[in-house]
């Protein structure tokens, strides 16, 4: 089984999950041929708009926390003399030795030729900022998946990390599931739980599900290869839809006591 995996431009989270899934699906049954990276705030429409919704969320503080850690992997890459470092998305496809591409727009022929290059079966969407459209989910013989972090169908949308301590849940979790044309809908085809602690940030509980994730995307993998997928149905008559937080509601989330870092 050859897996392209569709990610965001980021250096905080996303790169030890993807070093885990690497590192398990890197043999001669399945083997990660690909991994594509598209900007970050896209899904904000721009980086002004994207780095003003930060501030606003997040404080000055917060976002200058995000800022000085983005800084310091940056350094950290390009002064480590080993391949062997998490600090970026290129940096764990170098250790891997897997091609790695930066595409603006998936949607686009650029996408399709990167496809054609590599012949993948399966597309798997880690974070991706963008809606993936039907031509491109048609080219993979054995579907796309996405993995999401919260317990599907609720908590669809952005933040889920955030809207789940805001709203004082106990327990969240990370579902990986076939990606359609809705967002977050599709077959559920594993779920794993997240416990909440009264000590977790928003920092902290997205490190937590990103690690969760990459174990039930290695496993949802084996399971699709072998055949053994046992689906759910994403209901949506039970879904939630949350977009990013408002100025409202960050003074709920600190008013709860919850903080971000």
């Amino acid at each position: 089984m050859k897996i392209l995996i569709l990610t965001q431009d980021d250096n905080l989270y996303i790169p030890d999950a993807l070093a885990k899934v690497c590192n398990s699906l890197n043999n001669s049954n399945e083997k990660i041929v690909c991994i594509v990276s598209s900007p970050a705030m896209s899904t904000h429409g721009g980086v002004v708009k994207g780095i003003w919704n930060h501030i606003k969320l997040f404080g000055f503080r917060g976002t200058s926390i995000m800022i000085f850690r983005i800084i310091r992997n940056k350094i950290l890459e390009n002064f480590s003399t080993t391949n062997n470092n998490n600090f970026s998305l290129r940096s764990v496809a170098a250790k891997f030795n897997i091609a790695f591409h930066r595409i603006k727009i998936i949607n686009c022929n650029d996408f399709h030729l990167l496809i054609d290059k590599y012949s993948p079966d399966i597309l798997v969407s880690l974070s991706c900022p963008q809606i993936i459209g039907k031509k491109v989910r048609n080219r993979f013989p054995m579907g796309c998946i996405n993995v999401h972090g919260s317990p599907l169908p609720r908590y669809r949308g952005l933040m889920p990390s955030f809207w789940v301590l805001r709203n004082e849940e106990s327990v969240t979790a990370v579902t990986v599931h076939d990606l359609t044309a809705k967002l977050d809908d599709g077959d559920i085809l594993a779920q794993r739980e997240v416990p909440i602690s009264p000590e977790d940030t928003w920092d902290s509980l997205v490190k937590k599900t990103k690690a969760v994730g990459a174990i039930a995307l290695i496993d949802t993998i084996r399971n699709i290869k072998n055949n053994s997928v046992k689906r759910m149905p994403n209901l949506n008559s039970k879904a939630s839809y949350y977009s990013f937080p408002t100025s409202k509601d960050r003074k709920v989330f600190l008013s709860l006591g919850r903080l971000f870092f």
